[in-house]
């Protein structure tokens, strides 16, 4: 099979976003293809040359409630890319889902990914230091198999005690590097419910810094839990929820609540979209920069004000 330019794009974004649907793709690589023909083949082709697998189970939109496969890079993808761009950071990279059960989890994780991106190119003061799914190593260059790990993190005390994030993002702004955990919300369980599964790990991450583990480049010493839910309702749900959970812990202050009701490309970075625990404000993921004629401040541009 000869590759194509745009064949080669769709293998890179499969690396960078881990699992994407044909519609995705689409979007991404052959955003000409009007009709889906010319995306639909070059994918098979694909897949019949081993680079990519497409998996069973279809993933329906939630918008229009139309049905796509996913697809997600094979080991020979991985080689094919390391060969191309001579880079064996490619080698890496996930090529199997670890809950295949939950193919509309990870696409909707790489919807959120892909609109960072998006928002990222009209912000060029703001910058992606680095993005990890659940199923990469955090530090994957580490030679040594046995001490690479992933996001999730197992506490010793108390037993059983887990933190467990669909993804993580660290983002440099005025010289702080902030680490963003994220959760992605389907408005699958109660809210309630929600919280009381998720603070303990957060609190247990937080008290223990170990965010600087998983990131060492990051500034700060706290970090920022990022809820992408469904809608505005459920957005102030959870923050309900969590406001209730976290009172009087210094947990309280991380999280922050958003829903794909508002946030776009165009306004998720600098607009007060998200809900906090500890005020009633809205606020921006990152503030507004400080006009140079101002004094520099030691204040990280992810305080109670803003996220970063």
């Amino acid at each position: 099979m000869q590759l194509q330019p745009r064949d080669i794009d769709a293998l890179a974004f499969l690396a960078r976003y881990f699992l994407l649907t044909s519609r995705q793709l689409r979007a991404i690589c052959f955003s000409d293809d009007s009709t889906g023909r010319v995306t639909r083949r070059r994918l098979t082709k694909m897949s019949h040359e081993g680079l990519l697998r497409k998996r069973q189970m279809l993933v329906v939109n939630a918008r229009d409630g139309a049905a796509s496969p996913t697809y997600h890079l094979t080991k020979a993808g991985r080689e094919l890319l390391a060969a191309h761009f001579d880079d064996y950071s490619f080698l890496t990279k996930p090529v199997e889902p670890s809950q295949p059960q939950h193919l509309f989890h990870y696409i909707g994780v790489s919807d959120t990914h892909i609109m960072l991106d998006e928002a990222l190119k009209t912000q060029p003061e703001i910058s992606l230091v680095r993005w990890v799914n659940e199923d990469e190593f955090i530090n994957s260059d580490e030679l040594d198999r046995k001490l690479r790990f992933k996001l999730l993190t197992q506490f010793s005390t108390p037993s059983k005690l887990v933190c467990a994030p669909d993804s993580a993002f660290v983002l440099e702004s005025q010289g702080h590097k902030a680490v963003m955990y994220v959760e992605y919300d389907r408005n699958t369980y109660f809210h309630d419910r929600v919280a009381a599964r998720k603070t303990p790990g957060y609190k247990k991450l937080l008290a223990s810094k170990y965010h600087r583990k998983h990131f060492s480049e990051t500034t700060l010493d706290h970090f920022y839990v990022l809820f992408f839910a469904p809608t505005e309702k459920r957005a102030r749900q959870l923050r309900d929820a969590f406001a209730k959970k976290n009172a009087d812990d210094p947990a309280l202050k991380v999280y922050r609540f958003g829903s794909f009701e508002t946030l776009t490309a165009e306004n998720m970075l600098t607009s007060p979209l998200f809900r906090c625990c500890h005020h009633d404000d809205l606020v921006p993921l990152v503030k507004a920069s400080v006009p140079t004629n101002h004094a520099p401040t030691a204040e990280s541009p992810l305080q109670s004000s803003g996220t970063m």
